[in-house]
């Protein structure tokens, strides 16, 4: 078992593609990601990078399609923008190609804030403050801005 490939056992640029190509087929990959993947299985630094070049030149790696699948996942998750932002920021998705996705999606985050705060809390009403806070809390850790906890726990009752 080896825990490091040597110079000897780098892999040739065909394999690297067919590596890529089959992590590819089974869900997109970022560039940084894809990377990663690739040299972690053995490939020269400058193998990879031609690998994914070649990748992205046959629109088999894309990362703006990565960045539409990443934002649609974590909407559909329920999750708000911070969250959806520092998925992509792990991933290396740069920001602007992710307001442009987040554009085009054209995403409500106060109905989408509003549809998280209903099916957690249904219809119960606030008890006390602390009782406020914990549901304050729950919509910040998913990611919403303070704008859009205020809005969910206004409108909870439409």
């Amino acid at each position: 078992m080896r825990s490091e490939p040597d110079e000897e056992q780098k892999l040739t640029v065909a394999e690297l593609k067919k590596i890529a190509i089959d992590l590819l087929s089974r869900r997109d990959q970022s560039c940084v990601e894809l990377k990663q993947k690739l040299q972690q299985k053995g490939g020269a630094l400058d193998d990879v990078v031609n690998v994914i070049d070649w990748c992205t030149g046959q629109n088999y790696q894309s990362d703006s399609r990565y960045c539409a699948m990443l934002v649609r996942s974590k909407v559909n998750k329920g999750y708000g923008f911070a969250v959806v932002s520092q998925a992509a920021r792990e991933q290396g998705i740069d920001r602007e190609l992710l307001t442009q996705t987040i554009d085009e999606l054209e995403i409500d985050w106060f109905a989408l804030a509003l549809a998280q705060y209903q099916k957690k809390f249904a219809d119960k009403p606030i008890k006390d403050f602390q009782d406020k806070q914990k549901r304050m809390g729950f919509l910040q850790r998913r990611g919403f801005t303070s704008g859009q906890i205020q809005y969910a726990l206004q409108h909870q009752d439409s």
